[in-house]
């Protein structure tokens, strides 16, 4: 198959959606499929680029989040659809390039595939302030992500949770198909002691946190619980991974509670680094009220570290208490307090079945319903 990819973020920005298609095109063509990439892009990246199935458009900031481009002229795209002979359009996006996929697909009377990767109409504070325009936003929010799912000739849903949310408002065709883990690359083998001695914990237990630091990734529970963790677990270190336009108010928040050293903010961390840092954890804590699926606790549980998270949309199908973690009520420092502790103190009784977990979500087995839909499509 001969596949057009549309999305408004690819490299070198690191999300969930990023990573999402990096693992499925690389399963894609190793099945000998070709997928083209369709994004945004700054003249850097453009410039930079040498993949010859990745093409970026000139693009604009956008402002609410500067790491993310919005691209200015996608439309254009259509002649290179037609003449590399594409044969099927996925959309991971609904703002310019999720527009240009879907007329893209209907000029050239091609199906069209729409992924619901986030929850858009949740983070409406990126946009508007006040309560009353937040609401207004959020449902205008939903009527448009609505029309455009419903545009597609099929929506994949990372998880059950958020088809059965979608279908509630409304969505049709909905599929669910997970994103996968490379639970070759991420497996309970690998040094956990490289990044211990890096960071100077080898003799500390490591809470660790994956993600961009956005305000919706509810960072600020696990600020609040960390005092609770440490009376438990005094010896215990909160690192955390990633980066965002919030990252000043979570340091500022950590250091309002006296525990700046108790925790370490590495920034941006490489694809290449991020198996050691889940292999030196003794407990991935994911306190996040927005994971359509929660991949970040999936690659930790591929290394053999348990999860303490949010009971709450697509974590809690993949976090089972006492079985591969614990979760807790995302509103409460106490219950995240407990759960982080538990599962630390339980990781080798956990540890085996949140590989176990890991396994049924390989890539190579999300791929194959990724396919199969595609192949009932054309």
């Amino acid at each position: 198959m001969k596949l057009a990819y549309f999305t408004e973020t690819y490299l070198p920005n690191r999300d969930g959606v990023v990573s999402s298609i990096l693992s499925f095109r690389k399963e894609l063509e190793a099945q000998g499929n070709d997928v083209f990439v369709f994004c945004p892009g700054t003249r850097k990246a453009k410039k930079e680029n040498k993949d010859e199935r990745v093409f970026y458009h000139n693009s604009t900031t956008f402002k609410p989040y500067p790491e993310y481009q919005i691209a200015l002229f996608p439309f254009l795209s259509q002649k290179r659809v037609r003449a590399l002979e594409c044969e099927l359009v996925h959309s991971h996006g609904m703002a310019t390039m999720g527009l240009a996929a879907l007329n893209i697909a209907r000029a050239l009377k091609l199906p069209v595939v729409g992924s619901f990767h986030t929850l858009v109409p949740e983070a409406v504070h990126y946009i508007s302030r006040g309560t009353t325009l937040k609401q207004l936003t959020k449902k205008i929010a939903w009527r448009y992500v609505k029309w455009y799912y419903n545009s597609c000739d099929a929506t994949i849903a990372p998880s059950e949770p958020v088809k059965e949310i979608i279908e509630a408002q409304g969505f049709k065709n909905v599929h669910v198909i997970p994103n996968g883990v490379d639970v070759k690359k991420l497996n309970p083998k690998i040094n956990r002691e490289k990044i211990k001695k890096k960071l100077g914990l080898e003799n500390n237990k490591i809470v660790l946190h994956v993600g961009r630091l956005v305000h919706e990734k509810n960072l600020d529970l696990l600020i609040n619980s960390a005092m609770l963790v440490l009376e438990e677990q005094p010896d215990a270190r909160f690192v955390i991974a990633g980066k965002g336009p919030v990252e000043k108010h979570y340091k500022q928040a950590v250091e309002r509670k006296g525990l700046k050293n108790r925790f370490i903010f590495t920034g941006f961390v490489p694809d290449s680094e991020l198996p050691y840092y889940y292999a030196a954890a003794d407990c991935l804590a994911f306190p996040s009220k927005f994971e359509t699926q929660g991949l970040v606790a999936l690659e930790a549980m591929a290394c053999g570290t348990p999860v303490a998270g949010a009971d709450y949309l697509g974590i809690k199908e993949v976090v089972k208490n006492g079985f591969n973690g614990h979760t807790f009520n995302p509103d409460s420092a106490d219950e995240c307090a407990h759960a982080v502790t538990k599962t630390m103190k339980e990781k080798n009784k956990l540890s085996k079945n949140a590989r176990k977990t890991a396994e049924k979500y390989s890539i190579q087995q999300c791929t194959k319903k990724l396919e199969k839909l595609y192949e009932t499509l054309l």
